[in-house]
């Protein structure tokens, strides 16, 4: 029979919960105070745990980002070889992992070059958001759309921009943003590197 609320145990319960959280008071106000954000770690079947800012855990976290979840990596190819199985999602979190680790690296061998954590995580977000503009079978879904209206010049790239654009403003993400002094200039960068041709450079120019 369970314990009722007045029992000897249950007090002892309540009386362990009470004096655990006057130990550390942090914990109380840390959950309570919805400003304060915390990193993720995700488990990368290549480089590990994988630990990224709050802020991208936010994109991460919304319904369009998870969609990747849904996009084969390679396409049609699990038809043929079922072990290439894995998605756009993990990918994209890899993509982001190794662009901080390359920010990092310039800023320790480069530090004339002035980059900052806003810069950093500007790179970042931009390779976590590089493919969310891909449709059904990935690149194949590029294929399919230019020879049914090849007037558009549909690319991939293009939508990625539209889709973190739209992640921004339908989820109200933008406070978030400026939490970390990102505005809508940085917010132009991120769509830059994601599609270069929005600056009006030739595509010769790499896009993530």
């Amino acid at each position: 029979m369970s314990d009722s609320e007045d029992s000897p145990s249950a007090k002892r319960y309540k009386l362990e919960i009470t004096s655990d959280l006057e130990i550390s008071p942090i914990l109380i106000d840390s959950y309570q105070d919805n400003s304060i954000q915390d990193t993720k770690i995700f488990n990368d079947p290549i480089h590990g745990s994988i630990e990224l800012h709050w802020l991208l855990v936010k994109i991460i976290d919304t319904p369009e980002f998870q969609r990747l979840r849904r996009l084969k990596q390679l396409g049609a190819s699990y038809y043929v070889y079922p072990g290439a199985c894995h998605q756009r999602f993990e990918h994209s979190i890899g993509t982001c992992y190794l662009a901080g680790e390359l920010l990092m690296h310039l800023r320790q061998k480069q530090p004339e070059l002035n980059i900052t954590e806003k810069d950093s995580l500007c790179v970042q977000m931009a390779a976590l958001c590089h493919d969310l503009g891909h449709g059904p079978f990935s690149h194949m879904f590029e294929t399919v759309i230019a020879e049914l209206r090849p007037q558009i010049h549909w690319k991939h790239e293009h939508a990625s921009v539209q889709m973190f654009n739209y992640i921004i403003e339908k989820n109200n993400l933008m406070p978030f943003f400026e939490q970390v002094g990102l505005n809508q200039i940085d917010i132009i960068f991120v769509n830059e590197l994601i599609f270069s041709e929005l600056n009006g450079q030739e595509s010769d120019q790499v896009n993530l």
